[in-house]
């Protein structure tokens, strides 16, 4: 069986995490996989075909708050231990408990991605993703809960999953200047981890 080699993604809402995701599985041949999907397919379970961002912070929290801080994590370890593949980027991590699970793995770094909120509800606007906030007001009520939801301990807290990271990405430019960050950290996951050292090499 080959060796697994996980790289977590965690950043704010529209950082640029899946463009990141994107160059690792162009260049080293990873596949991505979205804590998100879980939610998304348990709301399904529950028979709802339409959502948004609210809803699926409650149903996150909810498993949560039932199995564990790190349940969407685990769950996500099963299912890929399960499908054969070695690479995985790991997208839509949010709590600190999914990060303490994944950080058990044998092979796995965290890569914290981020951008100022100005920029970031630019890039919101402009996917116009249907479960996504439409103006500035909201924006800010569901960043600030994906960034820290006070007093909920199974809720979003991306900045702590951010500030456990391994290594840190700064998006506000260009997808030129992107590209440059990411490189940095590649050589320097390469040099750190020996595991890595064939892939990123």
């Amino acid at each position: 069986m080959k060796t697994k080699l996980y790289i977590g993604l965690v950043g704010s809402l529209a950082s640029g995490k899946g463009v990141v995701a994107d160059y690792f599985i162009k260049q080293y041949g990873f596949v991505s996989f979205s804590l998100s999907y879980i939610v998304h397919n348990e709301l399904k379970v529950k028979g709802m075909t339409s959502y948004t961002r609210k809803n699926l912070q409650d149903i996150g929290d909810a498993l949560r708050a039932k199995e564990g801080d790190g349940v969407l994590a685990k769950r996500a370890v099963a299912m890929l231990q399960a499908d054969g593949g070695s690479k995985v980027i790991i997208e839509g991590i949010r709590n600190p408990g999914e990060v303490k699970y994944l950080e058990s793995l044998p092979n796995f770094v965290l890569i914290a991605v981020d951008a100022t909120r100005p920029v970031r509800y630019e890039r919101v606007i402009q996917r116009g993703k249907p479960w996504d906030p439409k103006d500035w007001d909201s924006f800010v009520v569901v960043d600030s809960r994906d960034h820290r939801d006070e007093g909920n301990a199974n809720g979003q807290q991306v900045k702590k999953c951010m500030d456990m990271a391994d290594y840190q990405i700064e998006n506000n430019k260009d997808l030129s200047h992107l590209y440059d960050e990411i490189k940095t950290v590649v050589s320097t996951i390469a040099k750190k981890h020996k595991s890595f050292k064939e892939v990123l090499t």
